[in-house]
């Protein structure tokens, strides 16, 4: 599914990620679902895979998963019936991801199998202008540097497996096909796609995939009096302190919202919570009231004790759109057992 490009996050404390220039602009990715190791390729268990492959190559078309969705094994009702359980179970936890997508900071890969490091060009600032009554005096002589740099482009993916007997007693039974491990395997896929925009991913070939609490560039600070927000001893007045903190951060280097506010499920509880004693507001209406609030939301992937601060703009993060969730087969054992 996606990566992203994104500077500032959080570790250990309050954050507000953002670029300060284009310089430091950073990619994090979130591949798609497609397994290309060995056993998939090559050998008497991956045979079927690699020529659907061949096929693909000898008609000169670009190989995608595409190709190994037929009909051979599985019949049209049956991989809806996979599709229509692996898509709606696999967006249940993307909360962070699904805000990128929803406020279009998206750049679509085409040809995403083709594709294992998306490179981009990293540009620096120039000093700044000068004033002067003749217009002769001169600036201090100035060029932009450009440098190259790259996003590794992973794969997310998760293997399940059914019998081939049990795939044909379900259809002579009339049954509708077990569809719990594919459900879970969305899930899961989801679960980690969430976490790797978080948290950050893994260093392909030297390069790193950045999350929000990773990169080098995130503005972070220390929780202000009472602690964490999770705390029971945090008012609804100390965790207004620490938001305008995170702000005022974030607008030295001239980001001036939207902002969005990730907490960790602990902290949305304490939310809840009247503002001030006998209140007719929670604490989180009294943040909405913020001027460049644009939401406050709960994040399963976010460690305890931290909180996160995003401007949601493409000079600080950009989703990197490649393969879409999708499932895919190939025979194992002479067709009678069955590898999604």
């Amino acid at each position: 599914m996606s990566s992203a490009m994104a500077k500032r996050a959080s570790k250990g404390g309050l954050v507000s990620p953002r670029f300060a220039s284009s310089s430091r602009r950073r990619n994090l990715h979130v591949g798609g679902n497609f397994d290309t190791g060995n056993r998939f390729w090559g050998g008497s268990s991956g045979r079927w895979a690699g020529e659907q492959m061949l096929k693909a190559l000898k008609k000169k078309e670009f190989p995608n998963p595409s190709h190994l969705r037929t009909l051979d094994t599985l019949q049209k009702d049956e991989w809806k019936a996979f599709d229509d359980a692996l898509i709606p179970e696999a967006t249940i936890r993307l909360r962070a991801v699904a805000d990128l997508i929803a406020a279009g900071l998206t750049i679509k890969l085409a040809n995403a199998m083709g594709k294992t490091v998306l490179e981009y060009e990293k540009v620096t600032d120039m000093d700044p202008a000068i004033v002067s009554m003749d217009g002769m005096t001169r600036s201090e002589n100035d060029r932009m540097e450009f440098s190259l740099s790259g996003l590794p482009i992973p794969i997310t993916h998760k293997d399940f497996f059914i019998n081939l007997r049990t795939l044909t007693a379900s259809r002579i039974r009339g049954e509708a096909l077990d569809t719990m491990q594919s459900r879970t395997s969305g899930r899961l896929i989801g679960e980690e796609t969430e976490r790797m925009l978080v948290q950050g991913g893994n260093t392909y070939g030297g390069l790193p995939i950045y999350g929000y609490m990773t990169h080098p560039n995130r503005n972070t600070a220390g929780f202000g009096t009472n602690g964490a927000w999770h705390q029971s001893a945090k008012t609804g007045d100390n965790i207004l302190t620490d938001i305008f903190t995170m702000m005022s951060a974030l607008e030295v280097d001239r980001m001036f919202g939207p902002y969005m506010i990730y907490v960790p499920r602990d902290a949305s509880i304490k939310l809840a919570n009247d503002f001030k004693a006998a209140s007719d507001k929670t604490i989180s209406s009294r943040i909405l009231e913020i001027d460049g609030i644009a939401g406050i939301k709960a994040l399963d992937q976010l460690p305890t004790a931290n909180v996160l601060m995003v401007q949601m703009s493409s000079d600080t993060v950009v989703m990197v759109d490649g393969e879409p969730f999708q499932t895919i087969q190939w025979d194992v054992n002479g067709g009678f057992g069955i590898n999604f």
